[in-house]
This record gives structure tokens, C-alpha cells and sequence, in this order.
């Protein structure tokens, strides 16, 4: 766990993890932030609750995912299994 600071003005909520080997994820608009800085966060160990904190307009997660400082999209490492279809609703 790289930071977990809960009002950051623009992201609200937000958590940084560093997964080793130049990998970074930030979990933007958390309500919630479950870890602390410097935390050992454990797979499937919950890091906070979706929010609407920041400047977002509604309740969402932003997530982004650096490797050697450069943005990838995280969709490109989640197994389809592990990748739900949204629900009734999603993208209203």
C-alpha cells in the first residue's frame, strides 16, 4: 500500500498500490478507504467502498493502472471470469 489518503480534491477517496515490478494501480472516488499506507493488502482483501467523492458527478470507480510509469488499460489483465458484465442500469 503506497497511499491511502481519503480527500484528495479532484479523486476523493483514493488508493495507491504497488504491486511490485513497476506495476501501479490507483483506485479513484472511494466513500471508504479500508487500508493504510504502508499496509500489505492481501488478493481479494477489500481496500474501500465505491463512492462519488472528488469532482465526480455519481457513485463509479476509477481505476487506471501504470506499468514503468506509463498508463495500460487494466481490463487487459483481468481474466473474463473475473470481468462481470455491468448490470440494469450501468452507464445511466
Amino acid at each position: 500500500m503506497r497511499l491511502a489518503e481519503p480527500d484528495m480534491y479532484f479523486e476523493g477517496g483514493l488508493v495507491l498500490l504497488d504491486h511490485g515490478h513497476w506495476v501501479e494501480s490507483a483506485f479513484l472516488h472511494l466513500s471508504r478507504l479500508d487500508v493504510t499506507p504502508g499496509q500489505i493488502v492481501k488478493k481479494g482483501e477489500p481496500i474501500g467502498a465505491v463512492g462519488a467523492t472528488g469532482r465526480a458527478t455519481g457513485p463509479h470507480l476509477h481505476w487506471s493502472l501504470k506499468w514503468t510509469g506509463r498508463l495500460v488499460d487494466p481490463q487487459l489483465l483481468v481474466k473474463p471470469e473475473e470481468n462481470p458484465q455491468p448490470g440494469p442500469g450501468a452507464g445511466r
